[in-house]
Order: structure tokens, then sequence, then C-alpha cells
């Protein structure tokens, strides 16, 4: 009921109109406070719900990245136990880092590997040192020295690149 004095429910009560009116009012109040709580409860439910399903996906993307990393830790295991010298070790390494890669791909992370003579760009690359480079234009790509990564256009690590000096 509105808090406005005029109401006639109001004025009955205040000016002693009948226990009926009075009674009416109280059932009102035990309504909506009724309603309140059940939508205090059901909010409650929501955030508890809402946090128990942000926990499961979070395990569940966690479990993905395992699930395609741990074969990778097989192939570890089979170059280092392999006997031989220490070129079918490299070749056993490379085979792991492709692998790595691949799984990597699936979870949506892509390398980010400029090619010499690509134009800088601060989003992506990383300058950590200037080296001319024959037939690269100023401030271009003139050597990678570490790949970086990206999770479609967030950046996790951006490639550590050399760029070519400008022209004197």
């Amino acid at each position: 009921m509105q808090d406005d004095p005029e109401t006639p429910e109001a004025t009955d009560v205040m000016e002693g109109g009948g226990p009926d009116a009075l009674e009416q009012l109280r059932r009102e109040r035990d309504e909506n406070r009724e309603k309140y709580l059940r939508a205090l409860a059901d909010f409650q439910n929501y955030q508890r719900r809402s946090a128990e399903n942000e926990q499961r996906a979070r395990q569940g993307g966690i479990a993905g990245i395992v699930r395609a990393v741990v074969p990778i830790l097989d192939q570890f295991d089979l170059a280092l136990s392999a006997p031989g010298d220490g070129e079918s070790l490299r070749t056993g390494m490379k085979m792991v880092r492709q692998g790595l890669i691949k799984a990597l791909a699936t979870s949506g992370i892509e390398l980010i590997e400029p090619a010499v003579g690509t134009p800088f760009d601060p989003n992506l690359h990383e300058a950590v040192m200037r080296q001319p480079a024959a037939g690269v234009a100023p401030d271009a790509v003139s050597s990678l020295l570490q790949a970086g990564y990206r999770l479609g256009e967030m950046v996790l690590r951006p490639a550590k690149v050399a760029i070519a000096p400008p022209a004197e």
C-alpha cells in the first residue's frame, strides 16, 4: 500500500476506522515481505550458480589445455629415452616443439612470427634492438629474436624483434 496519508485505507486506520482495514494492511505488508525474501533468495541462488559455473568453465579450459599438452610430455620422454647421438635428440626436440605448437593452436593460441621485412607493428612486436639487414626497409623487422603468442586479438606476449635502422 502507499504511504500517502490521504488514501481511504490509511485515513480509516488513522481515524480508528476499523480493524478490517488494519488487517488488510498487515496482510499486504506480510505478502510484500514474503515477496522480498523470495526475491532475495532467488538472487543469492543466482550468485551461487554463477560462481559455480565460472569455476567449472575455468577448470574445463585448464583441462582442455592439459589434455593437449600431456601427449607432448610423452614425446619428450620418448625423445629423451631414445638411444643415439645428439642429432636424433635434436630431431626429437623439433618434433616435440611442433607438437606443442599444434596443441596451442587447438586451444586458439597463434604464434606471432613476423618474417624479415615485415613492417614493425607495436601491437604485435617488441623492438629490442636495431640491426641492419640487406634489403630491409627502415623500421621493418630485420630479424626475429623470440616468437610471440596471441589468443584471438589479445596478445599474450609480443614477438621480440630487431628492426632495421633508419636510412642515413
